[in-house]
């Protein structure tokens, strides 16, 4: 069997990720990226959550979502969904 070094192996591996990718169905890829997205911020502590969920989406975002998991408002997604209709 032939051994892929170098450029060869760079090469082999970005062919074998766009086939796998090309081969999952939608939900596949949510689920697959949610799963990466979720291990970025599973080790947080709360501050550097706080810090990273307002670098990306802003302190308003950070406050709703706040909000959100005391219960005072609906989930954020939900408020999208309804802002939509």
């Amino acid at each position: 069997m032939t051994e892929l070094t170098g450029r060869d192996l760079t090469r082999g591996k970005e062919e074998y990720t766009e086939a796998v990718v090309e081969n999952m169905t939608t939900n596949q890829m949510r689920a697959y990226l949610y799963q990466i997205i979720y291990n970025d911020v599973a080790v947080l502590s709360s501050e550097d959550f706080a810090k990273k969920v307002k670098r990306q989406f802003g302190e308003e975002f950070y406050d709703e979502l706040v909000k959100d998991i005391a219960g005072k408002t609906p989930p954020v997604h939900v408020r999208r969904e309804l802002d939509a209709v």
